[in-house]
């Protein structure tokens, strides 16, 4: 209902958008936290396609993962550790638990935990708390973008089997929007990165996110489900919010790394 997506995100967003502000520890656990959510409905998922893995390897590694990434240099030292985990436990416990399983687990826990995790990475950095919120703009702007785009000029499916409502006038105008909001605000906060950057920054982060929520679809629809959750009153779950995010934030990332040497 719309009046329940307006109240949620009323409340949900500033709430976010504090926490992020905060940082330290508070945005450390709020993250750890989604992931947790996250990995949780990743795995009803897979238990609908009667895949059973080691779900306390998952939460272990989806709960961890932020932890490390607190640590700033630590997230790829997680990322190894859960590898390695998951190896010794499918030796340990061989043949009981087959490596599809494990790889399974292994794969929902670092998509979820070790993703999210770039928006702490994000946040470490100078004027942290503007690049997660403008990864959050560029993430909104997209869908939002996208979904009036779709709504009046939709013509041409864009994944008909994946989303059948998706189509490529919505992805355009999403990626346009997104660019807008980069070129207005990138130069705004980061004065150091030209106008055009951010443009074709913001055009490529737009197709990844968009490119994420599809990935998403195609994990709901295999396991036969609309939300990935409920939690989310009006918007469903962790993964329905944050499945662009997982693949925003990483690009973000990157693209101030690489471009302005953060």
């Amino acid at each position: 209902m719309l009046w329940m997506r307006t109240v949620s995100a009323a409340v949900g967003i500033p709430l976010l958008l504090y926490l992020v502000y905060l940082g330290g520890w508070f945005f450390t656990i709020t993250v750890g936290v989604l992931a947790l959510i996250g990995f949780y409905e990743y795995d009803k998922m897979m238990k609908n396609l009667d895949v059973e893995g080691p779900t306390w390897l998952g939460y272990l590694i989806a709960g961890l993962l932020p932890l490390t990434a607190h640590f700033q240099s630590g997230l790829v030292l997680g990322l190894t550790v859960s590898f390695w985990a998951g190896l010794a436990l499918w030796v340990i416990a061989y043949p009981r638990i087959s490596p599809v399983a494990v790889g399974t687990t292994i794969f929902g826990a670092l998509m979820v935990g070790g993703l999210l995790s770039y928006l702490l990475l994000l946040r470490q950095f100078p004027q942290g708390e503007w690049t997660v919120l403008l990864t959050f703009l560029l993430t909104w702007a997209t869908d939002t973008g996208a979904y009036f785009a779709g709504r009046f000029l939709g013509r041409h499916r864009l994944a008909p089997r994946v989303s059948p409502k998706k189509t490529w006038e919505g992805s355009i105008g999403g990626a346009l929007l997104a660019s807008l909001v980069a070129m207005v605000c990138g130069p705004l906060w980061f004065p150091q990165i030209d106008v055009l950057s951010w443009a074709i920054a913001a055009l490529i982060i737009s197709a990844l996110g968009q490119f994420g929520d599809l990935v998403e679809s195609a994990l709901k629809r295999m396991a036969g489900i609309k939300d990935s959750g409920t939690i989310l009153p009006g918007h469903g779950g962790v993964l329905d919010r944050f499945d662009s995010t997982l693949w925003t934030a990483p690009a973000m990332y990157y693209f101030l790394t690489w471009v302005a040497r953060f």
